[in-house]
């Protein structure tokens, strides 16, 4: 009971600190909201237009303040927060909406003050019409655009701060020169300070995303699982207006214009085009007028409808190849689909060679030599990922989130098999998902489901059916590890007031091996349920317990407990005899960050000596890196990776950015190599006698390959590819093909899982020609196979 107590006690003060945080964010906010002046709506702006006062961003400017003023809404579009169409005393959400409601209302009374005394009574149901029927505004209102370069002062002018508290979106004009402007960061801070982060909108006039996006924009601060407050990366809003044609402009407009209205972009493209249809319709009636009028229109309207279709089709295969930079393969694949005809001998629309490229690119059907990892599917959860397990012989992958929500899908083609909400997996407002639950494959057929809190509970499911195998209510698991060619697995439970490990048969749930149990006064201040390792021959679990080794023995059921650490133990793994474990204290006031000293040690545990085979200390970064002005998300606890049995054992090691392979035995160092960002993910994919090879996966969103006995791989980086995510977690696997594969956690995106596959181009394959019938044929098999 001591135990329990004490995780809903730590549960309960992680949200104690929140609330702190919250509260005091909340007080930071009161003062500027009491001081601010007063708006009508009559002074409310569509939008506050923030730029440098340069030529370039101020053309910039002036072309987006146009386009929203002159745009008119079309009708039935839905907005965000719209109001009623018809009201006589309901509150619009958008400010400018009652001042339309005024000027019918005075309207109203002008027509009658000027109607003559004989007034019937249909003039007298005229105006109650004219005064209960207020259309929503067409228009999205004016803009602030500041056209004088703000004086030097530390603080902004009245005019600007009362500007900035009436507009409903803040407009920033990105270029190069925006983060030398102290005036820009400022009207962001107080903007976001007002209305939150959510409705500034990015425009890039000018330079990449990174040098011209200003810093204040890409990061903010996000709890992390203990409540602990991290700057993490944000990826804000943004409109694209350094093309210079014409179409993409247009379109990159419309999306600006859909994002002051608060509506879906496809939507309101969709509409405007039904509203140009419409007048294109109007026009062709009109033209009936004669019968040359009608050949001259008609001809016209061929004309415009073809070129329509064919800057549509551009715009279709551009939206398909970001799909599959973002890991959406099916979803390219049907974007492509839909900007090509569907049959080249009867085609509903022109046939545009950049959409039959997209269509090819897509379907992966001639390698790419810059995308040496191709995606294979993504997945998008209801709730934010828990954990994932997956078997590649079993054939299924099962995706937790916080919602309690357990999903099933076919490993190979991502369909679904079956969801379900288990009970083991109910929320409630104690419960921390991302600590208190888990899933781990035990074998291809059983999926094992564990609840740590004090609700407490195992339950083995048979994933392509969803039924389950069996359960045990009364077992509180907090780690499970499947044994190599084994149809047991071990497990680590906790009692009252101790610490158990057995084997475990995965089939019936029954005790292989005696749970063999080592006392505790109480439960350790920081779990890592990651350090948990077990070996079937000998049968023998470890477990670190804060800077000490628990030794189960489940062959004579005797256990141990050895103090060998000075630093909290992070990460242990076993391999004949001999464990590893990497130790690290990052938590203290004097702490330095970028240069926290670690541990490796290697212990034999066949002997009762308490020395160790031999010692290694380094320092490694735990601070939030940059690459090219973005940040990364923080990972790199040190830990062991891999054990490798050759002719000479070797382990692999990973902390912050270093990569180290030490001689299992002696300890030498026989490999070490720094990356730009920090390491997220190593696993083992070719292995021979001679040689090995790592997948690795970086926190910027970096997938390569690397081989410790190959130097070259690393200054060439011939296998890496860089997604367009930061990586928050990542797993390795050996997919059908014999090729890796990674799933990947984006940081942000938290619902969503990713797969890509390691399929390198080495230039010597010909290129093969498709034609469009062979294109579309391999596109709805894709399709269908899926």
């Amino acid at each position: 009971m001591y135990i329990m107590k004490h995780l809903k006690m730590s549960h309960w003060a992680m949200r104690a600190e929140a609330m702190e945080d919250a509260c005091l964010s909340f007080s930071l906010i009161i003062p500027l909201m009491e001081n601010a002046p007063t708006h009508t709506n009559s002074s409310s702006y569509a939008a506050f237009i923030s730029y440098r006062h340069l030529p370039r961003d101020a053309e910039v400017a002036c072309e987006v303040q146009r386009a929203i003023e002159e745009y008119r809404l079309p009708r039935l579009v839905a907005r965000a927060n719209a109001p009623a169409e018809t009201t006589s005393n309901t509150a619009c959400a958008f400010p400018e909406a009652d001042a339309y409601a005024e000027i019918a209302h005075k309207e109203a009374i002008l027509h009658t003050e000027n109607a003559s005394i004989g007034t019937t009574t249909h003039n007298k149901d005229t105006f109650n019409a004219q005064e209960h029927e207020v259309r929503r505004p067409t228009k999205l209102g004016k803009c602030f655009r500041d056209e004088d370069e703000l004086a030097a002062s530390h603080s902004l002018p009245d005019s600007i701060r009362e500007a900035l508290a009436a507009s409903r979106t803040l407009i920033v004009i990105c270029s190069p020169e925006t983060q030398e402007s102290s005036w820009v960061r400022r009207e962001i801070e107080m903007f976001e300070q007002i209305h939150g982060r959510e409705r500034i909108i990015c425009v890039l006039a000018a330079g990449s995303p990174e040098e011209s996006i200003p810093p204040i924009l890409k990061t903010r601060m996000v709890p992390d699982a203990n409540g602990v407050l991290r700057e993490m990366p944000a990826e804000p809003l943004a409109a694209d207006l350094r093309p210079e044609a014409k179409t993409k402009r247009k379109a990159e407009l419309l999306r600006i214009i859909a994002a002051v209205a608060g509506c879906s972009y496809d939507d309101l493209r969709q509409r405007e085009r039904a509203r140009q249809c419409r007048r294109m319709a109007l026009a062709s009636a009109a033209a009936a007028l004669t019968i040359a009028a009608v050949g001259v229109f008609a001809f016209q309207f061929h004309q415009t409808s073809e070129a329509a279709l064919i800057a549509e089709s551009k715009s279709l295969a551009a939206q398909a190849l970001d799909q599959y930079d973002r890991g959406e393969h099916l979803q390219a694949i049907e974007t492509a689909l839909a900007a090509l005809p569907s049959s080249a001998d009867n085609p509903n629309r022109p046939i545009v060679p950049e959409a039959q490229a997209a269509l090819e690119e897509v379907l992966a059907l001639n390698p790419d030599p810059d995308r040496h990892w191709v995606s294979l599917f993504c997945i998008d959860a209801k709730g934010s990922i828990v954990d994932i397990a997956y078997s590649f012989e079993g054939g299924w992958l099962a995706v937790l989130d916080d919602t309690g929500a357990l999903s099933i899908y076919d490993i190979y083609t991502s369909q679904p098999i079956t969801t379900e909400s288990p009970t083991l997996f109910a929320v409630d407002e104690d419960t921390v998902p991302q600590s208190d639950w888990f899933i781990e494959a035990i074998s291809p057929s059983h999926l094992l489901l564990a609840n740590r809190t004090e609700g407490g509970g195992v339950s083995c499911l048979l994933p392509l059916t969803g039924k389950e195998a069996w359960n045990s209510s009364r077992t509180y698991a907090l780690a499970a590890a499947p044994l190599d060619d084994s149809s047991d697995f071990a497990i680590l439970a906790y009692g009252m007031h101790s610490l158990g490990a057995a084997f475990v048969n995965c089939t019936k749930g029954s005790l292989e091996k005696g749970l063999v149990e080592t006392p505790v006064e109480q439960f350790p201040q920081f779990t890592n349920f990651e350090a948990f390792s077990a070996q079937k021959n000998p049968s023998t679990a470890y477990y670190a317990l804060d800077t000490s080794l628990v030794i189960f023995d489940l062959e004579e059921m005797t256990c141990e407990q050895r103090n060998v650490s000075d630093a909290m133990i992070h990460s242990i793994q076993a391999g004949r005899e001999i464990v590893v474990f990497t130790a690290a204290d990052c938590i203290g006031d004097d702490i330095n960050t970028n240069q926290v000293p670690f541990t490796v040690r290697a212990l034999d545990t066949s002997t009762d000596s308490e020395e160790p085979l031999w010692t290694f200390n380094d320092t490694y970064s735990v601070t939030v890196g940059t690459q090219s002005g973005t940040l990364l998300p923080f990972n790199g606890i040190p830990q062991v990776r891999c054990i490798l049995h050759k002719k000479e054992s070797m382990v692999a090691i990973t902390a912050g950015k270093k990569l180290l392979v030490f001689n299992l035995k002696t300890g030498e160092l026989l490999f070490s190599h720094e990356f730009n960002a920090s390491i997220v993910e190593v696993s083992l994919c070719f292995d021979s006698d001679d040689s090995c090879e790592f997948a690795v996966a970086l926190g910027d969103g970096t997938l390569d390959i690397v081989n410790p006995l190959m130097e070259i791989t690393l200054n060439t980086d011939y296998s890496a590819t860089q997604i367009p995510y930061h990586i928050d977690s990542a797993s390795f696997d050996i997919y059908d093909t014999g090729n890796p594969v990674a799933f990947v956690h984006p940081t942000n995106r938290s619902n969503r899982l990713l797969c890509y596959l390691f399929n390198p181009y080495y230039g010597e394959d010909d290129i093969e020609e498709f034609s469009l019938e062979e294109l579309l044929a391999y596109a709805r098999s894709a399709l269908r196979y899926s």
